[in-house]
């Protein structure tokens, strides 16, 4: 009985680590689209872009790494920040949001999850949708002209706090995306 077992975690084990391996591989190809899409239609230069922010997460005496996959920045400030998953959006949508609050001291302003076919632009602040597509991303132009009329204000603890839990729930959760020093979990 117990092989049966053992043969049936090992099935389920390979279906996951093939599941984890083929989410990589969609994720590559969002990011790709992403990156051309930042630098071409939306006129940002590679100087305004950072790719595969790994940043810590400290939750009590515990750190932990989270990641984001673009963080774009204009004027010294990060303007946004970029998820790119396969699978549905909306169900990252609170993820990228948690990301863009507890990122930095301040939180960043527009918060972008994308896959393939689309993307759900985010407000930080409110957590409202303000566009679906990739023409809602904003330009570095619109981008601009966002921060300009915005002053950046820290979240207050508690609520940095309750962020921090989110952002850390989701990453422990989530399968399809890259694990280890990246965020996500490790199947053993």
């Amino acid at each position: 009985m117990e092989d049966e077992y053992v043969t049936r975690g090992k099935k389920i084990l390979s279906i996951l680590e093939q599941e984890i391996e083929d989410g990589e591989e969609m994720a590559d190809a969002v990011k790709h689209i992403a990156e051309q899409l930042l630098l071409g239609e939306k006129g940002f230069a590679s100087s305004d872009i950072r790719k595969n922010v790994v940043f810590d997460v400290t939750l009590g005496a515990e750190t932990a790494k989270s990641s984001v996959d673009f963080v774009v920045s204009l004027d010294n400030r990060n303007a946004m920040v970029i998820k790119c998953a396969p699978g549905s959006l909306d169900s990252r949508e609170r993820h990228i949001i948690a990301a863009a609050r507890v990122l930095d001291v301040l939180p960043v302003p527009v918060a972008v999850v994308m896959d393939p076919m689309s993307a759900v632009v985010l407000d930080t602040a409110t957590g409202k949708v303000t566009g679906e597509g990739f023409d809602a991303i904003p330009t570095k132009e619109q981008l601009g002209a966002l921060l300009s009329g915005r002053e950046p204000k820290p979240i207050a603890p508690e609520k940095l706090e309750r962020e921090k839990r989110v952002l850390l729930a989701f990453d422990a959760i989530r399968c399809c995306l890259p694990r280890g020093g990246q965020g996500g979990v490790e199947l053993t």
